[in-house]
């Protein structure tokens, strides 16, 4: 292998390198949204009745006064309410395993593209010091 066609070799592994970590990072932003969301759906859903006591003692109440009240923010969190249910959970779980199984393979090919950067480099390496020692 010339020097030139391994130099072209690895610039491309580093570029699929580059591409695969990229793709690993959306992959992971978009698995933290997907549960985010499934923690506001299971928030939304078992949140208590609004006109239920809250059951706090004068102490609580004092310390609470001036906060937002659980129905503001609800109405922050969730403007359409209405649109969530139970079956959005597993909807959510579905689309997170699904994402999972991806990250396993762009983790996987991100690996392998490692590996085959790492020889490539050891192989220029060493063609490299048998031209300089020769």
């Amino acid at each position: 292998m010339t020097t030139a066609i391994a130099a072209n070799a690895i610039a491309d592994l580093r570029q699929r390198r580059r591409d695969m970590r990229r793709e690993l990072a959306r992959v992971r932003w978009w698995r933290r949204l997907v549960h985010a969301r499934r923690d506001l759906v299971v928030a939304l859903l078992a949140q208590p009745e609004q006109h239920t006591s809250a059951g706090l003692d004068l102490s609580w109440e004092a310390l609470a006064a001036g906060a937002p009240t659980s129905t503001e923010l609800a109405a922050a969190v969730w403007p359409d309410a209405r649109a969530f249910s139970a079956g959005s959970l597993t909807e959510l779980d579905e689309l997170d395993a699904r994402l999972g199984e991806y990250e396993s393979r762009v983790a996987a090919t991100l690996d392998n593209v490692t590996a085959q950067m790492v020889r490539a480099l050891a192989q220029a390496h060493r063609a490299e010091s048998a031209t300089k020692e020769g």
